[in-house]
Order: C-alpha cells, then sequence, then structure tokens
C-alpha cells in the first residue's frame, strides 16, 4: 500500500488517519516488518494492526560480491520465482539496478533474461523490498535507481509507477524522482501512460539500433513498435517533462557498432535532447554474440560527439557475478537449498 491507501486502511478499522502514516513511516522508511516494534504506536493499536493486516516481505536466498564492488542480489518470491537486483557503488554514488518483472517478455536476442521467457509481473510492495534489502545491506544510503534489472516496466506500469510513488514519498525513502530512471526497450503504449504521468521521472530507451530491420532482428518488441511511434514519444516526454532522455546502446560485435550505424543514430535522435550511454556487450552462456573491439567502440564514440552533445562509454559492472547489462537471469551460484 502507498501512503494514501494505508491512511484509508487505518480509517476502514476504525483507527485515526494519521496512524496510517505512522506505519507507513515505520515500514518503508525504518524497514520495520512486525507492528509490535512501531514505538510510537500503542499497544491496543498494534495488536489491532496485527490482527488485521501483516507485513510481508520478500527473501533474500544470496548475495554476490564482484571485484569491483557491485553486488547482486537473489530474491526468492512465492512458488520459487526468482529475480536479482544489483547495488552498484560509485565514488559520487550508490545506484540500485532493479527488477520490475520476474522473467521478461521483450525475449532480446543479446538478453540472459530474455531467455526465461516470461514468469509474472512484480507487485509493488515487491519492487519497494528490493530496495529497502539493498539500502540495509549498503553501508551507503543508495542514491539512484534505475529500473534496468530483470523485465519490461512499460509491461508492468502500474506497479512500477506506485512503487516509485512509495520510494519518493516524504514519509519513506524521499528519494527524488530525478534520480529515478524507468527503461524500456519501446513499448508505446506503456511509454505513453508513462509520458502521461511521470513527473520527473528519468526515462531511458533501450535503443540498440536506429535501423528497424537490424532492431527487430535483435529486440522481436520492435516489430509492433516502430521507431516512428517510439520517437514520438520520446520527443513528447522531453517537452512535458522539460529533461532529457538516455538512449541505452549496446554495441554488439559486428551488428551494431559500424560507422553506418551511428550516422544512422546521430540522424535518428536529431534535434532531441538527450544523453548517450554506449555498452559493450556483456557475454551470456549460450549466445554468440561478441564483444566490439575497443577500437571500433572509440571510432562510434567519436563519430557520435560532438553530433550528440553528451556520449559516453559505459564501463560494465559485475560481469564476473553475472551481474552487468544482459545478464540477469535468477541463476543460483553453488549448492543453495530454495524454498518452494
Amino acid at each position: 500500500m502507498d501512503r494514501t491507501e494505508l491512511e484509508s486502511f487505518a480509517k476502514s478499522i476504525g483507527l485515526e488517519k494519521y496512524r496510517g502514516r505512522q506505519v507507513f513511516r515505520w515500514v518503508y522508511q525504518e524497514g520495520l516488518t512486525a507492528f509490535e516494534a512501531m514505538s510510537d504506536i500503542s499497544k491496543p493499536v498494534r495488536e489491532l494492526l496485527a490482527e488485521k493486516a501483516f507485513i510481508s516481505d520478500i527473501s533474500c536466498l544470496q548475495k554476490l560480491h564482484s571485484i569491483d564492488g557491485s553486488v547482486k542480489f537473489l530474491f526468492g518470491l512465492n512458488k520459487g520465482t526468482l529475480i536479482e537486483s544489483v547495488l552498484i557503488p560509485e565514488r559520487d554514488r550508490v545506484t540500485l539496478c532493479i527488477s520490475s518483472q520476474a522473467g521478461c517478455p521483450a525475449k532480446c536476442a543479446f538478453c540472459a533474461t530474455g531467455r526465461l521467457g516470461y514468469k509474472r509481473n512484480l507487485k509493488a510492495g515487491e519492487i519497494v523490498d528490493q530496495f529497502l534489502q539493498a539500502q540495509n545491506h549498503s553501508e551507503r544510503r543508495i542514491s539512484n535507481i534505475v529500473f534496468m534489472g530483470m523485465g519490461e516496466p512499460m509491461l508492468n506500469l502500474e506497479n512500477v509507477l506506485k512503487a516509485c510513488r512509495i520510494i519518493n514519498d516524504d514519509y519513506g525513502q524521499a528519494l527524488s524522482q530525478k534520480k529515478i530512471t524507468v527503461s524500456t526497450v519501446g513499448i508505446v503504449r506503456g511509454m505513453r501512460k508513462f509520458v502521461d504521468s511521470a513527473g520527473k521521472l528519468g526515462l531511458a530507451l533501450s535503443l540498440h539500433s536506429a535501423d528497424e530491420e537490424v532492431r527487430r532482428r535483435i529486440m522481436p518488441v520492435a516489430a509492433k513498435n516502430g521507431l516512428n511511434e517510439i520517437m514520438a514519444e520520446v520527443r513528447r516526454y522531453t517537452e512535458v517533462t522539460g529533461r532529457r532522455i538516455s538512449f541505452e546502446y549496446l554495441l554488439l560485435g559486428g551488428v551494431n557498432d559500424s560507422i553506418g550505424d551511428a550516422r544512422k543514430l546521430v540522424k535518428l535522435i536529431h534535434g532531441i535532447p538527450c544523453k548517450i550511454n554506449l555498452m559493450r556487450y556483456n557475454p551470456v552462456d549460450g549466445l554468440k554474440f561478441k564483444r566490439p573491439e575497443e577500437e571500433t567502440v572509440a571510432k562510434f564514440r567519436d563519430y557520435l560527439y560532438p553530433r550528440v552533445y553528451a556520449v559516453t562509454v559505459r564501463e560494465s559492472r559485475g560481469i564476473d557475478i553475472k551481474g552487468a547489462c544482459g545478464q540477469l537471469a535468477g541463476e543460483v551460484a553453488g549448492n543453495l537449498n530454495l524454498p518452494t
């Protein structure tokens, strides 16, 4: 429940509205999962709350630590469903890469999560709990969230936006909307709804090619979501929010990394306030894609800049624990008895 729902719930069981705010703060700011520990609420009220409701949490089954400082969390949901999140500490920020679905229906050809297929949407509470548990692990405050973990956020938009409201709430973690970025492979109907209700949330488009034919080959969803419609929503986002968009571009060796590809990209995004994040393909077991040569990456980057205002080559984090972009597959490392 978000704060409004908790306030309504409190009234529905005969309590004052402010009791809902108290519970909200204890759960989403302090991370409590038991009513009895809520010290500013009287014992009779705590007992009533425990009688009428419960506080759920997802199970952290495993933490894998990368040599670069990243941490991958394996979480267990009901019925044996597994999801992953990745905590990425940097010098000036701590970013959490969060999942919105178990599995993913997008089936991008280069992605381990896409090979799993779609399991189900995550509830808002399951999304928020990834943050709460990662924050409990982190010695520093999580400053940024990116919905770039397992799943396609635009296909679970209601729960994603609700989770963002909870994390953004002043009685919760009070994380600014500007520090939360929602990513998409380009689901047009979801993008329309997102732009209408985004506020100041960030938007990242996993573009990966400015050529329709190439995009359809590596991203099956492109068959029903054309670049013209996608870019129309991208432009509308920048106009409505006043923010620039991030284009995520995964360089696949010999597939989308030529100067011709760079030229098409510049033409496609011309006039759009944006930044481009270039990434090298991260290896996935069983896939035949390859990482681009470093010289090729440099030439691609140098063609884009200064034709595009902001271009960065993002260094992958957590490759050794299969926690980098495209590697999340809900896998168990070593021997681990999973709950059913």
